[in-house]
């Protein structure tokens, strides 16, 4: 009976969330006060680190935008509350010779938008735990 009481409480523990909020990168490639420490491909070698995201409110998400922004290209790193999805798209505007893309990353564990690879969802982290309850219980 204690080993079942056990294994319940690790798991709710293991599944609660807690006030905190996810931490993330948080910056833009514009910005000229810190020149190239948040470009397309950071190697984790630049001076940002994650932050919490206490600006935005039920942050749930880190994302990494990177393509055409507002007339140039740019890489912004940042919370959201939303989950955007992961997608490219295509295209260009009048007079240029050449197509454009412009990503959109989403991920859901902290400093996750340093890459554009996307961590393992809930559900597969779900299945060794699932598995541990249905032997102990």
């Amino acid at each position: 009976m204690f080993i079942k009481w056990t294994v319940i409480f690790s798991l709710l523990a293991i599944l609660s969330k807690t006030a905190e909020s996810i931490m993330c990168y948080q910056c833009n490639s514009t910005d000229t006060d810190n020149p190239y420490q948040c470009a397309e491909f950071m190697t984790g070698s630049e001076d940002i680190k994650p932050t919490p995201c206490t600006n935005v409110y039920n942050a749930q998400y880190c994302i990494k935008f990177t393509g055409r922004h507002e007339g140039g290209l740019e890489t912004i790193r940042s919370c959201s509350s939303l989950d955007h999805g992961n997608y490219c798209i295509y295209g260009s505007q009048r007079g240029d010779q050449l197509d454009y893309r412009s990503c959109m990353y989403t991920c859901s564990t902290d400093g996750c938008n340093l890459a554009t690879s996307v961590n393992t969802s809930f559900l597969i982290k779900l299945i060794p735990m699932g598995l541990l309850a249905k032997i102990f219980l």
